[in-house]
């Protein structure tokens, strides 16, 4: 006799779904996690894999509120890939433990160190002298800091928050499964799955659009935020492999703020303005470039702004809307499931394993580089 009733299910295996997964089969709890397409697809494969420090939220002159909040969010993630806490990531490969911030020339250099260090203390200068030669060689002229922001292999970190307990994520088959709670962590099927179930009154979503940009044959690994006088960078850039061993570099930042649609063209142009104005002598005569689509779908940002401030939860029956609105709050979001759990009463049941061999195998997201449609030179034409 197949047994469909368990103690959580969860719909949406990105990583905020698997966050919360690992954590609650970590402690006791028999979980079902089904996955509409593929595990860690949708936001959470195109992610940058940044967890944000919120130094960037700063570069407008200011320390805001979300920038004190995220500022506590790389320890929950360096705690987790040491293998402690309620989450080990301790399988998964970190790229890089910190990052560095671009400053042309001006005032502008001098504010965001000051900040930085008093408001966030999480970044130092760096002397000319001790620059990447990459940095050096690019023609760059201005200030150079670090800030203790990782950068995470994000295929990895899916893999380790899966893995685990793989037999319990499943393909969403649309099987009549009995729970004594139900979360959606879908980004984008929430609010269809919340229409459905009669649970979208007072629910609010925003969309922002983004058109990535990527360049193979990258010159040398950078992970570099682009600083520019808005609170968003101009650029930031992280540096992936191909499964063929090519670098790649993967860009976003206001470059990327587009409509999905767009042409890539624009995407490209805005790129090379970007690298022609703070890595001038820099070659890009070998890169090949693509574009990747992406639609940020989270809940409405509180304070009425673009900027999403914190994860957003909305309650309706036994059922949770959930969106981390970054992937830095991925462990502050299963925070705040955790507590309403506790509040409700839901204890591990004695049952912690269920047999969910009845429902198709789940099979696990590509990374963007490895499924984009390259160009066939540097001229940003399809091949």
């Amino acid at each position: 006799m197949v047994n469909n009733k368990t103690d959580i299910l969860i719909y949406g295996a990105g990583i905020a779904g698997l966050w919360l997964f690992h954590t609650l089969k970590r402690s006791g709890y028999d979980v079902l996690l089904l996955e509409k397409n593929f595990i860690g697809g949708g936001q959470s494969i195109a992610s940058q894999g940044i967890i944000h420090s919120g130094l960037k939220y700063t570069l407008a002159g200011k320390v805001s509120p979300l920038a004190r909040a995220i500022g506590a969010m790389p320890d929950r993630w360096r705690e987790a890939l040491n293998g402690s806490g309620p989450v080990d990531l301790s399988p998964a490969k970190n790229k890089v433990f910190s990052q560095n911030l671009l400053i042309p020339s001006g005032p502008l250099g001098g504010l965001v160190e000051t900040l930085g260090k008093t408001a966030l203390g999480s970044t130092k200068k760096i002397p000319a002298a001790q620059w990447p030669s990459g940095v050096t060689s690019s023609g760059f002229d201005g200030t150079l800091m670090e800030m203790g922001e990782p950068v995470l292999d994000i295929p990895a970190v899916i893999c380790a928050l899966a893995k685990p307990y793989k037999n319990s994520i499943r393909k969403n088959n649309n099987a009549t499964i009995e729970a004594k709670l139900t979360i959606y962590t879908a980004a984008a099927g929430n609010e269809p799955a919340a229409k459905q179930n009669g649970h979208a009154a007072g629910l609010e979503t925003q969309k922002r659009p983004l058109l990535m940009g990527l360049m193979k044959n990258a010159p040398f690994v950078l992970h570099a935020h682009f600083v520019g006088p808005s609170e968003k960078p101009v650029a930031t850039i992280t540096t992936h492999k191909t499964k063929d061993g090519a670098l790649i570099w993967y860009v976003g930042g206001a470059v990327a703020e587009r409509a999905k649609d767009s042409d890539p063209s624009e995407v490209y142009t805005a790129i090379r303005k970007a690298f022609a104005k703070y890595m001038p002598s820099l070659d890009l005569s070998a890169i090949q470039w693509a574009s990747f689509p992406i639609d940020r779908i989270e809940g409405k940002s509180k304070t009425g702004g673009w900027l999403p401030d914190t994860p957003t939860i909305h309650e309706a029956g036994n059922a949770l809307y959930c969106w981390p609105t970054k992937l830095t709050f991925a462990p502050l979001l299963a925070n705040m499931v955790m507590k309403k759990i506790e509040n409700a009463g839901i204890k591990p049941s004695s049952q912690q394993t269920t047999d969910w061999s009845f429902l198709p195998e789940a099979d696990y997201a590509t990374a963007p580089w490895d499924s984009v449609k390259w160009t066939k030179d540097n001229s940003g034409k399809q091949g």
